[in-house]
């Protein structure tokens, strides 16, 4: 009996021993992963919601004060440092063994306007191979974890500060012959190891791929690009300058090349955002006394002479086209300029008075003189009101990236400048489908990266619609979206502008 309690207490012993130990290593790894899952969310949400250019990531922390490094010319000083978690607005993290933690960034998404376009098609320049291996990487957390002999070296790693607690080579190991201290780029594409923790590796390696930021990114991209198609038809609607207000989405641009602005086409439903102005021009100029130039162009150099007397007899009438194949925001009087040579009387009128013919898609435009009274001659110079600030916008985060190429856009007939602002019933001409929704006035749709397992292979060599759009999407001239889970071969977002969701 004595034996028989000796053996119990024994196994007990044992197996109490054996649970300790294995409660106490989860532990330790649950504070690990914890602290590396808040890094890597906090790396992903400041890298969505990026000012500047959405998608970018900051430099590493060199020097351990917990801040971003500044840029060294065009690039960051070093791709590989501590986690600025002062920057990111982290409290200090620290894996189980107290030790900070390590971060690797791909100069492909730096924060910096050299590194532009970032976008969807901005691949990672980052591999990690080993247990947990990932292809397309733009960061990397990593937790040193304990001290030990790396791979080939004499001795265990030295953490004392200063001389050594910034150094990667005293924190990062080495497995299958992959240095994860050094930034070793080979054909633009460096690589770290994720293996099994041994007596000579144990660094916890947690990728960021390209898709796990971009796919946010894309969706904020749409919301954003449907503000524009909002603000676009608001400010229509409601002009004060323009007589017949009504609000209206500009037609689309024919697919050709996604990666050239180009102009609306009237009647155009689908296809590219009417990202140029060249189809806004004047027409059918007409000045009595005098002569009109410019037609065909966006400005109108007319000129003649005058004689006012409550009305001046030589007004001027012309036509605007295409003012619903761009994003052109209504006029706001500083369009007309005049330059007058005589004598007036009573004071100056301000001269032009717009009418919107939606009809017949253009903006009527008449001038009517100079004074209330006074003969003289003059010259009047009529442009055609401007594009949206943001298209042409050097520093606008969509335009500088090319964000409005990697999109495709569908518009309702009937919320286009020459409908009625209703879906009305079915059929041609009424509103957009996506899923199960039909009443979309217009929808963007964030085409994603290439997908080389879509149907057909997407390599973008050529800008055929079916190497940006999947599935249902790829003949979107229906008018029906699909709108489905992100897969290995379907990646397109369709974001209504209007109702929205």
């Amino acid at each position: 009996m004595l034996f028989i309690v000796i053996v119990v207490m024994g196994v007990s012993f044992i197996m109490v021993r054996t649970l300790n130990a294995s409660t106490w290593k989860a532990d330790r790894l649950r504070v690990t992963n914890a602290a590396l899952g808040q890094a890597k969310e906090a790396l992903i949400a400041r890298a969505v919601a990026d000012a500047n250019r959405p998608g970018s990531l900051p430099c590493p922390d060199a020097d351990g004060d917990g801040d971003a490094e500044l840029f060294s010319g065009n690039d960051c000083p070093k791709y590989i440092g501590r986690l600025p978690w002062q920057t990111l607005g982290l409290p200090d993290l620290r894996d189980a063994e107290g030790e900070r933690l390590w971060y690797v960034l791909s100069p492909s998404h730096r924060d910096h306007p050299t590194a532009q376009p970032i976008n969807s098609d901005t691949a990672g320049m980052i591999n990690v191979v080993g247990g947990a291996p990932a292809t397309d990487v733009v960061a990397v957390v990593i937790a040193p974890g304990r001290a030990l002999t790396r791979a080939g070296a004499a001795g265990s790693q030295r953490r004392d500060c200063p001389a050594n607690c910034n150094n990667p080579v005293n924190y990062l190991d080495v497995a299958g012959g992959v240095d994860n201290a050094v930034w070793a780029p080979v054909a633009g594409v460096a690589t770290l190891s994720s293996a099994a923790e041994s007596n000579s590796f144990n660094d916890r390696v947690v990728p960021i791929t390209r898709d796990e930021i971009m796919r946010l990114v894309e969706r904020r991209a749409g919301r954003e690009l449907g503000g524009k198609l909002r603000a676009h038809f608001d400010a229509w609607e409601s002009a004060p300058l323009v007589n017949n207000t009504k609000g209206f989405y500009p037609w689309a641009a024919p697919f050709t090349d996604p990666s050239i602005a180009s102009p609306g086409t009237n009647g155009t439903q689908t296809g590219q955002l009417p990202m140029s102005a060249a189809n806004v021009v004047w027409s059918n100029a007409n000045m009595a006394l005098g002569n009109c130039t410019g037609e065909g162009t966006s400005q109108l150099q007319c000129s003649g002479p005058v004689l006012c007397v409550a009305i001046c007899l030589t007004p001027i009438t012309a036509r605007l086209n295409g003012i619903g194949t761009a994003f052109i925001d209504p006029p706001n009087g500083s369009e007309v300029t005049t330059s007058f040579v005589g004598v007036t009387v009573l004071g100056v009128i301000p001269g032009g008075t717009w009418t919107l013919n939606a009809a017949q898609q253009r903006l009527d435009f008449a001038w009517n003189g100079v004074a209330l009274i006074g003969v003289g001659t003059v010259q009047v110079t009529i442009k055609a009101p401007a594009q949206s600030a943001w298209v042409t916008s050097p520093t606008d985060w969509l335009v500088a990236n090319n964000w409005p190429s990697l999109s495709h856009y569908s518009v309702s007939q009937r919320y286009a400048i020459s409908g009625t602002n209703a879906c009305g019933g079915g059929g041609p001409g009424t509103c957009i489908t996506v899923g199960n929704a039909t009443n979309k006035e217009a929808v963007v749709t964030m085409t994603g990266k290439a997908l080389p397992l879509a149907s057909p292979s997407q390599t973008r060599a050529t800008p055929a619609l079916d190497q940006f759009l999947e599935g249902g999407n790829q003949d979107p001239t229906d008018l029906v979206l699909e709108r489905n889970l992100r897969t290995l071969t379907f990646n397109d977002q369709p974001i209504a502008v209007r109702p929205w969701p």
